[in-house]
C-alpha cells in the first residue's frame, strides 16, 4: 500500500498545469488538484507497476480506478495505490513526484505511507521488492528523512511500514517552472514528544487495514467463475458481492467489483469522503484476501470506537472464514475522538483524562469473536498512531 499527500487539505491543493482532465459527468464541477490530472496520464503511470484500468468509479470528493488486482484512489490533495501480486508499486513513485510538480506545482510529498504485510513468496517478487532492505533503501534514496518499521513477530506473520513526513509546513502550489522550496520533513519516530503541530485537515484521519490468509475453502467457492456467477466482470462482480455478504459491510456505499476469469475477485467502494476496497486470492495453497477503509462516522461505524472496529473485523472475518488475521489501525495524532466515545472510555476507567485529550491514543481492541489475539503493539510515532494485532482462528 502506497499513500502519497501533497498537501495537508484538499483545499490547499490547486491545479496548474495546461491539460487539466475536463470530464462531463456529475462530478465534473467537484473536481480540483490531482482530480484534475488527464486519466492518460494516471494510466501511463500504472503501467510502470503492471496495472490496468478496469473501470472507474466517482463521487463528490474521490476517483477510485479499480485494477488488475490493485486499486488506485485520487483526492485533490493525496493518492492511495494498492497493489496484490507481483505488481512494482514502488517504481511508480518518481512518477508520481513528476506528476505532482507538472499539476500541482509541489516540489516534494507532503508525506508518504508504504506499507506491506511479508510476502508469502518473496523470491516470486520482482527483485526490489524481494526484500524490505532493498525497499528500504529505494525508499531512503527519494526520502532521506524517512524512516522504516518492523510490526509484530519476526517469525510469525508481520507487518512492514515505511514512514516519511509530514512536512513542518504546508507547500504552496506555483506555476510550472517556478521554485517551491520544501522544508525538510521530520523523520518519523516512536518517541514520546510531539514535534510540531499537525495540520488541522489531517486530525480526522484514520484507516484500518485487515489482511487474511487461510481463507474457508467453501466460502471461497463464490470468488471463482461459476460460483456466485458464470459472468467474468462487472455483473460477476455484484453477484459475488450479494451472495458474500460483502454488500452488507456498506449497504450504502456505492460499489465497482470484478470476478476474474478463472477465479479473484476485487472491488472499490465510496461513501462520502472515504473508500474501502477488497482484494481476494482464493486459491487454497496461496489464499489471500486485504481489506481497507477510512470511512468512518457520518452515519457509519465511528473506526475511533474499538467495539465499532471489533465489528467491522468479525463482519469482514465472517465473509472470508481466514485461519490469521493480521488488523492495523493507522490514526493521526490530534485527531479528538467524538465526545460519546470518550465519555464511554471514561466511564469505563481510561484515567489522566487520556479519552478526552485531543491526542488520545487509540483504544485497546476489544475481542475478536471465534479469534485468540497473538500479537497486540501499539506505536506512537511523531504525527500518528498505529495499533497492530495478529489473530488465530480459535477452531
Amino acid at each position: 500500500l502506497l499513500e502519497m499527500w501533497f498537501a495537508a487539505d484538499a483545499g490547499m491543493a490547486h491545479h496548474v498545469g495546461s491539460d487539466a482532465h475536463i470530464s462531463s459527468d456529475e462530478w465534473a464541477e467537484h473536481r480540483t488538484g490531482l482530480r484534475l490530472v488527464p486519466r492518460t496520464v494516471w494510466s501511463d503511470m500504472l503501467d510502470m507497476v503492471h496495472c490496468q484500468v478496469l473501470s472507474t468509479l466517482s463521487n463528490a470528493h474521490i476517483d477510485s480506478y479499480l485494477l488488475s488486482e490493485s486499486s488506485f484512489f485520487v483526492y485533490p490533495h493525496k493518492l492511495v495505490l494498492k497493489t496484490c501480486g507481483t505488481t512494482t508499486l514502488l517504481y511508480a513513485i518518481p512518477r508520481i513526484l513528476s506528476i505532482a510538480r507538472e499539476h500541482l506545482g509541489a516540489m516534494c510529498a507532503h508525506q508518504v505511507f508504504y506499507s506491506r504485510k511479508n510476502f508469502m513468496y518473496p523470491d516470486q517478487q520482482e527483485e526490489l521488492h524481494q526484500s524490505w532492505a532493498k525497499e528500504v533503501a529505494y525508499l531512503d534514496a527519494l526520502f532521506p528523512d524517512g524512516a522504516a518499521y518492523l510490526i509484530g513477530k519476526t517469525n510469525r506473520d508481520h507487518w512492514h511500514v515505511y514512514l516519511s513526513g509530514p512536512e513542518s509546513e504546508t507547500v504552496s502550489n506555483s506555476l510550472a517552472g517556478s521554485p517551491v522550496l520544501c522544508p525538510q520533513m521530520s523523520r518519523s519516530s516512536s518517541q514520546s514528544t510531539v514535534h510540531g503541530v499537525m495540520q488541522p485537515s489531517t486530525s480526522s484521519d484514520i484507516t484500518v487495514e485487515i489482511l487474511m490468509t487461510g481463507l474457508d475453502a467453501e466460502r471461497m467457492r463464490l470468488m471463482y467463475l461459476g460460483g456466485a456467477s458464470t459472468e467474468e466482470g462487472a455483473a460477476g462482480g455484484a453477484a459475488v458481492e450479494r451472495l458474500s455478504g460483502i454488500s452488507d459491510i456498506y449497504p450504502n456505499a456505492a460499489t465497482d467489483s470484478y470476478l476474474f476469469t478463472p477465479c479473484g475477485f476485487s472491488l472499490n467502494g465510496l461513501q462520502g469522503d472515504g473508500y474501502f476496497t477488497i482484494h481476494v486470492t482464493p486459491e487454497p495453497h496461496c489464499s489471500y484476501a486485504s481489506f481497507e477503509t477510512n470511512v468512518s462516522g457520518s452515519g457509519v461505524r465511528d473506526l475511533h470506537d474499538p467495539q465499532a472496529t471489533k465489528h467491522l473485523v468479525e463482519q469482514v472475518t465472517r465473509v472470508f472464514g481466514p485461519k490469521f488475521v493480521t488488523v492495523t489501525v493507522f490514526k493521526a495524532r490530534a485527531a479528538e475522538a467524538p465526545q460519546s466515545v470518550a465519555d464511554n472510555a471514561w466511564e469505563n476507567g481510561v484515567k489522566d483524562g487520556l479519552a478526552k485529550t485531543a491526542d488520545a491514543a487509540p483504544l485497546s481492541f476489544a475481542p475478536v469473536n471465534g479469534y485468540k489475539a497473538m500479537d497486540r503493539v501499539l506505536y506512537e510515532f511523531d504525527h500518528y498512531w498505529l495499533r497492530y494485532a495478529y489473530y488465530i482462528r480459535a477452531d
